[in-house]
């Protein structure tokens, strides 16, 4: 007599790296912006950022480093005309939005003569898609939908004019970097993180089902006494989940009660070795990369401690960390920021704007800063504001004399200047490495 049996396979999802592309080649007037899928780059960014505890951290803290203290204009005129025109909380969203997505965009306001600009508003850049270029030189209008995925709601989608390509009282000012490859959007500069970020949340999910299942082990339940139909099958398995799944079943056993010892259901035990460890080595390792791909210099600026970075760090390597990390993270989002803003004001009817963001320096650095300068705390503050200002918006940036753009010689220089230029400036000539009296 042939003998039957039933044996069922779970497939695991086959998840592929993402691809992501601006697609022109749509019917419609606009261009969608895609991952995985047709237009989901924003859902699929969002996504990875929500179940990613480390790129939560790293965006959220980054976002607030670049907004700072605000915006503000050393032209004390102007400041209080600019605490009005772009409220502090728009700016603070719109570098939000710069960090988490690349892009980022503000409504923009023109008077009734559009000679002036009179108010400028975040939006939600999730909510914009760029219109075809139809053979113009630039972009000339964005579609506005509170939600692409929505058919019903596309079509009621408002098409708002680009700033500068119009006379219509509202236009959009888009913010983003150039990337290659792409033209109508940019990408975040942590995009190559987004497997690692969704490796992490299934890392929480694996751990949430582990306590759920009252770290069962997992484990083969044999029936050896025939193939039951196949609403019979799906009443045992109903009845063993319910018995032996869940928090509140942990530690419960299995009783059987058999005819015949030859049909009795046997457990298989499906152990793999040093599990946790495995783990243990995924979690860190994905941690680590999301780290490296927003340019984190040091997790502990972040409150982030990790198994090589604990609390007992020198104040002294704090201080380059930030430093390093102001340098090449921070200042380039403001910096697209406050050149964005101040060729839009200047051709909004605002002149000698001054824009700068007043930094957010950690208290421990700048109280380390003062005792070791003999400043106050406020002098310290002022100090690293005005050394992180934009060259491209400060009062002097475009009239440098020729002195000060004469390099560094060995017959402009006297050995003193040498050696503050030759330890202030690391990329300083090797040629004049042997420079003496």
């Amino acid at each position: 007599m042939k003998q039957l049996q039933h044996f069922g396979i779970v497939n695991t999802q086959n998840n592929s790296l993402p691809i992501i592309s601006e697609d022109t080649r749509t019917r419609h007037a606009w261009v969608p912006f895609g991952v995985y899928g047709h237009d989901d780059f924003f859902s699929a960014v969002t996504a990875a950022w929500n179940v990613s505890t480390t790129t939560s951290a790293c965006v959220e803290g980054i976002a607030d480093l670049v907004f700072g203290k605000g915006l503000y204009s050393k032209n004390e005129a102007f400041n209080e005309v600019l605490q009005k025109l772009i409220p502090q909380e728009e700016t603070k969203r719109v570098a939000f939005d710069l960090k988490l997505y690349g892009n980022a965009a503000y409504q923009v306001y023109w008077d009734d003569t559009h000679t002036k600009i009179k108010k400028m508003y975040h939006i939600p850049i999730h909510t914009l898609r760029a219109e075809k270029l139809y053979g113009e030189p630039k972009i000339q209008n964005y579609y506005y939908c509170v939600d692409w995925s929505d058919q019903r709601k596309i079509r009621d989608k408002k098409k708002v004019p680009a700033f500068g390509t119009s006379n219509e009282k509202m236009e959009i000012l888009y913010i983003k970097n150039y990337f290659p490859g792409l033209y109508y959007y940019s990408l975040p500069d942590w995009v190559s993180a987004m497997q690692y970020s969704i490796a992490e949340g299934e890392i929480s999910n694996l751990h949430l089902n582990n306590i759920t299942n009252g770290f069962l082990p997992a484990v083969m339940l044999n029936f050896n006494n025939g193939v039951p139909a196949p609403e019979e099958r799906q009443t045992i398995e109903d009845l063993l989940q319910a018995k032996f799944t869940g928090t509140d079943n942990a530690g419960r056993f299995m009783l059987s009660f058999n005819d015949d010892p030859a049909t009795k259901p046997t457990i298989d035990i499906i152990q793999i070795d040093n599990l946790h460890e495995k783990y243990q080595y995924v979690a860190e390792y994905t941690q680590d990369r999301i780290l490296v791909a927003h340019r984190i210099t040091s997790p502990l600026l972040f409150g982030i401690r990790t198994a090589n970075n604990g609390f007992s760090s020198q104040s002294e390597e704090m201080m380059t960390a930030f430093s390093i990390m102001q340098t090449m993270t921070i200042s380039p989002f403001q910096n697209l920021i406050l050149n964005t803003l101040d060729a839009a004001l200047t051709d909004g009817g605002w002149d000698d704007t001054q824009l700068y963001f007043d930094q957010l320096t950690p208290l421990a650095i700048l109280s380390q800063q003062a005792e070791d300068t003999g400043k106050s705390i406020a002098e310290v503050a002022d100090t690293t504001n005005k050394e992180m200002e934009n060259p491209a918006t400060t009062e002097d940036s475009g009239d440098a004399s020729v002195e000060e753009a004469i390099p560094p010689t060995k017959d402009n220089l006297s050995a003193e200047e040498f050696t503050l230029v030759k330890t202030t400036q690391p990329f300083f000539n090797q040629e004049y490495e042997t420079y003496k009296d």
